[in-house]
């Protein structure tokens, strides 16, 4: 017995010389990044288009970041913690074309982002799938996030994140101002598949009138539009031109639970499955309230679509 504790003494008595009292070893160097400056940021954008980068780090905003006088660069992809403390970036603006597009463009599976406040506009040209507020494409999880500005693509479109995929988690996180789009369209999250808990919206869901002579506040509007479909008109377009609609959740198949809605959702005589919490339902859903206008042509809901 003396033999093996004397062993483990001369291990422990080695490391110590090697790495010195109370300091990590040379190998382990510090895993902690801070955020300052816009320049700080541009440097995150940058380091992080490699896949690995982030994994194991932990990124501190360690300040308010105003990035509206800056060449803006979206996250390529983000696989480690990011601590928002609180802060907030505003000056958000990202118009480039593409998909997965938001301040993140892919959170990773088993990455972090909290405590993160945006302010600003995502409104990317070209594909336009997959674009929400905080993250394009959230695979990881999205804790008490929150995002005020506008946010307009074509398909998976949420204030939050685009699409949660099935290991997404997006819990406690808040959406205002405007969310647009044309298939799967939240005020959380566009397109769905993880889970969704304890979340809150009282942006505008697809309340931008498509362009069109028809009033279409009119009483009449919904049978002046189903005169010009049957006839083949391309107000047939304009009838169903918004699918899968909702105040949370445009389309899921995963949970939700928990959530409220105060946003008026879809306009009216335009769209089909308009629900005030979810457009479309596949998955699990408990706990959620509508407070909102809900508007639309076909399969419409209080609740769900």
């Amino acid at each position: 017995m003396k033999k093996i504790l004397r062993s483990l003494w001369a291990v422990l008595l080695s490391a110590v010389l090697l790495c010195g009292p109370l300091l990590p070893c040379a190998g382990a160097e510090s895993e902690t990044v801070f955020l300052r400056t816009p320049e700080d940021w541009t440097a995150f954008a940058q380091s992080c288009r490699l896949d690995a980068w982030s994994q194991g780090k932990t990124v501190t905003l360690a300040a308010d970041l105003d990035l509206g006088e800056t060449e803006f660069s979206p996250i390529p992809t983000f696989g480690g913690t990011f601590l928002g403390q609180g802060h907030t970036i505003s000056g958000l603006r990202i118009t480039s074309a593409g998909s997965n597009m938001g301040l993140f463009r892919y959170v990773q599976p088993g990455a972090v982002v909290q405590d993160l406040t945006v302010k600003g506009t995502v409104a990317p040209e070209g594909s336009r799938s997959a674009v929400g507020g905080i993250a394009g494409e959230n695979a990881g999880t999205l804790l008490d996030c929150a995002f005020h500005g506008a946010v307009l693509g074509e398909n998976a479109v949420g204030g939050i994140a685009g699409r949660n995929s099935v290991s997404g988690q997006i819990i406690g996180c808040t959406a205002s101002g405007a969310v647009t789009g044309e298939s799967a369209t939240g005020g959380i999250a566009g397109r769905s598949s993880g889970l969704l808990l304890n979340c809150e919206n009282t942006a505008g869901v697809n309340l931008t009138r498509t362009e069109s002579e028809l009033d279409l506040m009119a009483e009449d509007a919904g049978a002046a539009l189903a005169e010009l479909a049957a006839a083949g008109d391309e107000a047939y377009y304009l009838l169903n031109s918004c699918s899968d609609t909702g105040g949370i959740v445009g389309w899921t198949a995963g949970v939700v639970q928990g959530c409220v809605n105060s946003g008026d959702v879809g306009y009216p005589h335009v769209g089909y499955n308009t629900g005030g919490v979810a457009g479309r339902q596949n998955g699990y859903m408990s706990g959620c309230v509508n407070h909102g206008a809900v508007h639309g042509r076909k399969d419409v809901g209080g609740i769900v679509g």
